[in-house]
C-alpha cells in the first residue's frame, strides 16, 4: 500500500509541473486555429440562386471567422451593397432574372459601389467573349464549382488578405 501511495504522489507531483498529456497539444491546436482566421470580422455577401450552395458557403466561411450575408438573387444584392459596405461579394454567374455579371457590371456603373471587390463562384467555363465580358468588370477572382474547399479557403484568405 506504501507503494502505491508513493506512485500517486510521484503522479500528482508530477502534473502540477507538467501539463497533462494532451493539454499542451490541445492548447497548440486552439491556437493555430484561432491563429489562421481574420483578426477582424470581414463581410462577405454570397449571391447564388441554390440555396444549398449559400448553406455551405456561409457554414464554411462563417467556420472561417468572417460575417457572412446570403441573398440568392441579384436584385437583393444590388439592394444589400447599396445599404451596407462589403469587404466581397461572391457571385453566380447563372441565376434567374439577372445574371451575376449584370449584378457585377451595375455595381461597378455606381460611383458608390465601383470599387466593391467582386469574384464569382460558378459552375460557367467561359468562352473567349465570355472571358472578355469579365476583365471588364475586373472581378479579384473568378473561382470555379465545385471547389476543393482548402483552396477555396486560401483564395478567400488572399483576397481579403
Amino acid at each position: 500500500n506504501r507503494e502505491v501511495l508513493n506512485m500517486t504522489k510521484k503522479t500528482i507531483e508530477r502534473t502540477k509541473t507538467k501539463p497533462v498529456f494532451g493539454a499542451h497539444k490541445r492548447k497548440a491546436f486552439l491556437a493555430k486555429q484561432n491563429s489562421s482566421k481574420p483578426s477582424s470580422k470581414k463581410k462577405i455577401l454570397a449571391v447564388d440562386d441554390e440555396q444549398d450552395i449559400l448553406t455551405s458557403l456561409k457554414m464554411l466561411l462563417e467556420g472561417e471567422g468572417y460575417q457572412v450575408k446570403t441573398v440568392d438573387n441579384g436584385k437583393e444584392a444590388l439592394q444589400l451593397v447599396q445599404k451596407e459596405k462589403f469587404d466581397l461579394v461572391l457571385l453566380d454567374i447563372l441565376m434567374p432574372e439577372m445574371a451575376g455579371t449584370e449584378v457585377a457590371e451595375k455595381i461597378r456603373d455606381n460611383p458608390k459601389t465601383k470599387d466593391q471587390k467582386i469574384a464569382f463562384l460558378t459552375v460557367v467555363t467561359l468562352g473567349e467573349q465570355g472571358k472578355k465580358t469579365i476583365q471588364k468588370i475586373k472581378p479579384v477572382a473568378y473561382l470555379q464549382k465545385p471547389f476543393q474547399v482548402i483552396e477555396f479557403r486560401k483564395h478567400i484568405k488572399k483576397i481579403l488578405g
